[in-house]
């Protein structure tokens, strides 16, 4: 065998069958094998390869255990002369592979080598040919100097920006997404080194090589083209962290030794400087929204400050007079969900906006000697009710109107509806039609999930995979919407799937056949003939929940005080028993309760039996109004919300609702839920007694 070449795969279908369709006619003529381990893969990428490739090697990993642990998978059962480690992420020359084996053939000091690496446009990509990061190499590439002089040798030996890149010179490391390396190499050194996750790790190989005693060249004579980080972009862990993380761990393990303390501190101060800098743009990239809001504000309470007939002097106290309003008017934003799911919904922006100016009344009425004038209350909710949903919905206008493109950065970052169609029936492939026809609606269609996986479904959108992948498809694509097609779910399936999907933030839309199937619906758009019901649970807005608990544990506390005295001296004459059960809680938990019962074993008043509930109640294992409350048996059914004295379903109880039924009321209950809803439930079974 010539050459083995180990894929390591992650969520990369497309560009993994690209890649081995160009990499075999780069084979082709030469002894070989390809290895291709998957890392956990939901695109259905296992699939494919064994569908479309059933030659390839295919390992099939139950987790993403890194790249470096994925490629010392394959290179232990690799038997090629050559080892070649490749991104699926690439696609090569025809003439590439050849190359590199004459090349090796013909400089027998050569331990490894790459060619040259291009990115998507055409442009060099920098990692191709390197040097190891010591202080004197890395702190230029730290401090920005090799991107502003990278011609100068003292600045640019990091990517060796000076030297030309059509000229095969020695170097000190190449890159991974095509080093590849004599097997006599990796019998001396063994694998990649696991500490590693992702990053540094082909950095580290170069580094034991060289080591080793063998020379490593960067060879011009053949190139690929890396559509760089294709992988990296769909990972579960953070890109950021274990980036800077696995330079630390390249500066410690092989540096640290060699320079002074000193130099070592710089050094991996630089890196976890840069890093933290990296992550406030990212953070501050995806809370856009907040920080325009933000910033919308300041400007209307300094504006309000501005207009008083007197203005506040005192820059100390104008200053956390701001801070305390922004704070205010952002956190209650935030808490109705307005930097969740909805960035721009302006009918919320301006609810946040009026009980904000509620609670300034409030606090000024409290706090009289430390608030400021009333008038600049007025002023400031008045500015802010027109700049908070105002930009909103002057932004909102500009694309409906296509002012501003869709495929615009700005509608992109800011207007983009990343859609996932689950369904990929008749009505879905509608659906993705109409969609994509009225792109001022700004729905970006990601592709299609169904139950099953089928390689052979000829769909105009990719198929991002399974239904029970559904969450990591949602958190690997940044999906925004998903809507669901009725043709090919039920009810039933449809509610099991939003039960997994509530604490994801997503909207959710549903398309009906007929409007008489959603219960509970919150909001309607239609696009032409296609109504998108908008689903939502109120329940597990943070609002709802706290104002839920609060209430739940006042009156229980209220009912435990008021109601003892009586009904324990009743209980007792009536023959009644303190008994500890076992019941199902939320989310498949049990907990113990304690009841009323019966000495003789007869059957026990409804109010009074479940009178000690209220113990569970304040314990928080229990609601007034949830879930119907059932005892542990071998036939129970999943609790999608806390059990509850009474409910929806419950005050049905002479209907015998089915199970089925009894999932609807209890999303509907979660969709619509509402301390007035409670208060009406409690009150209608109080009157059923």
């Amino acid at each position: 065998m010539q050459i083995s070449v180990i894929i390591v795969s992650y969520n990369v279908k497309e560009f993994l069958q690209q890649c081995i369709l160009s990499l075999k006619n780069s084979l082709n003529g030469i002894d070989h094998e390809i290895i291709v381990v998957d890392n956990n893969s939901v695109d259905g990428t296992p699939e494919t390869i064994a569908y479309k490739f059933p030659e390839i090697r295919l390992i099939e990993n139950e987790d993403n255990r890194g790249f470096a642990a994925a490629c010392n998978q394959g290179l232990k059962i690799s038997t090629g002369e050559y080892l070649l480690l490749l991104n699926p992420d690439t696609m090569i020359q025809e003439d590439t592979i050849g190359t590199m084996i004459n090349f090796f053939e013909e400089v027998p000091d050569a331990g490894a080598a790459g060619c040259k690496i291009l990115n998507a446009d055409g442009s060099l990509q920098l990692a191709c040919r390197r040097s190891f990061p010591s202080p004197m190499v890395a702190l230029p590439k730290l401090l920005g100097l090799s991107r502003l002089f990278p011609k100068v040798r003292l600045f640019g030996k990091y990517n060796l920006t000076f030297e030309d890149p059509d000229k095969l010179i020695e170097v000190e490391a190449v890159s991974g997404s095509f080093l590849m390396f004599r097997r006599t190499v990796y019998e001396q050194l063994k694998g990649l080194d696991e500490t590693f996750f992702m990053y540094g790790e082909d950095l580290d190989y170069c580094y034991r090589i060289k080591e080793a005693g063998w020379k490593i060249y960067y060879v011009p004579d053949t190139k690929i083209i890396h559509y760089k980080g294709e992988s990296a972009k769909l990972a579960s862990f953070d890109n950021f962290v274990i980036f800077y993380k696995a330079m630390d761990i390249f500066v410690k393990k092989h540096f640290s030794k060699s320079y002074s303390l000193l130099f070592d501190i710089i050094l991996r101060t630089g890196i976890f400087v840069r890093g933290v800098i990296s992550l406030i743009g990212r953070f501050l990239r995806k809370h856009i929204i907040l920080f325009v809001d933000g910033v919308a504000v300041s400007a209307a309470i300094l504006l309000a400050h501005y207009l008083q007939p007197e203005p506040i002097q005192d820059i100390s106290l104008v200053f956390s007079m701001l801070i305390f309003y922004l704070l205010l008017w952002l956190g209650t934003g935030y808490t109705i969900g307005l930097y969740e799911r909805r960035e721009l919904s302006y009918s919320r922006a301006a609810i946040a906006s009026a009980i904000s100016f509620v609670a300034s009344i409030i606090f000024n009425m409290l706090f009289k000697g430390f608030i400021y004038s009333p008038h600049l209350l007025i002023w400031s909710f008045l500015l802010v009710m027109l700049f908070l949903p105002g930009w909103r919905i002057f932004l909102l206008f500009l694309q409906r109107r296509r002012i501003i493109s869709p495929k615009s950065p700005l509608s992109r970052a800011l207007l983009s509806r990343r859609t996932i169609i689950v369904g990929t029936g008749s009505e879905g492939d509608r659906i993705a039609k109409k969609l994509q026809s009225h792109i001022e609606h700004g729905f970006e269609i990601l592709g299609f999930v169904d139950k099953k996986y089928s390689i052979k479904k000829n769909l105009g959108f990719p198929f991002l995979g399974i239904v029970t992948d559904l969450g990591e498809i949602i958190r690997i694509h940044r999906a925004t919407e998903i809507i669901f097609t009725t043709d090919e779910f039920s009810n039933d399936d449809i509610l099991n799937i939003l039960d997994r999907l509530k604490k994801l933030r997503v909207n959710v839309k549903i398309v009906p056949q007929n409007l008489d199937y959603i219960i509970g619906k919150s909001s309607v758009e239609k696009i032409e003939d296609i109504p998108l019901i908008e689903v939502e649970y109120n329940l597990y807005r943070l609002e709802n929940r706290f104002a839920k608990r609060l209430f739940d544990l006042v009156l229980a506390l209220l009912g435990l005080i008021g109601m003892s005295i009586f009904m324990i001296p009743y209980g007792w004459l009536a023959g009644y028993k303190f008994e500890r059960r076992k019941f199902l809680g939320k989310e498949g938990s049990t907990f113990t309760g304690i009841v009323f019962a019966k000495r003789n074993g007869n059957h026990a008043r409804p109010v009074v039996e479940k009178f000690p509930l209220l113990l569970s109640i304040i314990s928080g294992d229990m609601s007034f109004v949830g879930s119907e409350l059932l005892t542990i048996n071998p036939h129970f059914r999943r609790l999608r919300c806390k059990p509850g004295l009474t409910g929806l379903f419950q005050l049905q109880e002479t209907h015998r609702p089915e199970a089925t039924d009894k999932q609807n009321y209890e999303h509907y209950y979660m969709q619509n839920h509402s301390l007035f809803l409670d208060v009406e439930i409690i009150l209608k079974a109080l009157l059923n007694i």
